[in-house]
């Protein structure tokens, strides 16, 4: 009977101590992916007015060239469908 219990009282306290520790764990990453969000990651987001205008205008140039190459695709499509 003591033998039985002195392993279930290890097994309990080895399935606590596993059970504690992910939560340390994760509450030390959260707290460092946290962190950078202050006053680094805003210094960067901050960009020149100058910077954004280009930036805006290199997405509506990736915009273009995507509906181009599907606009091309989809006439392809189409003529596969007409020709049969």
């Amino acid at each position: 009977m003591r033998v039985i219990s002195l392993i279930t009282a290890i097994s309990l306290s080895l399935c606590a101590a596993c059970g504690e520790e992910p939560e340390t764990e994760v509450l030390s990453d959260s707290t460092a992916t946290q962190q950078p969000d202050s006053v680094e990651v805003q210094a960067e987001l901050h960009t020149s007015p100058q910077d954004a205008i280009t930036g805006a205008y290199n997405l509506i140039d990736e915009a273009r060239s995507v509906t181009d190459e599907a606009n091309a695709r989809i006439e392809e499509l189409e003529q596969l469908m007409g020709d049969n």
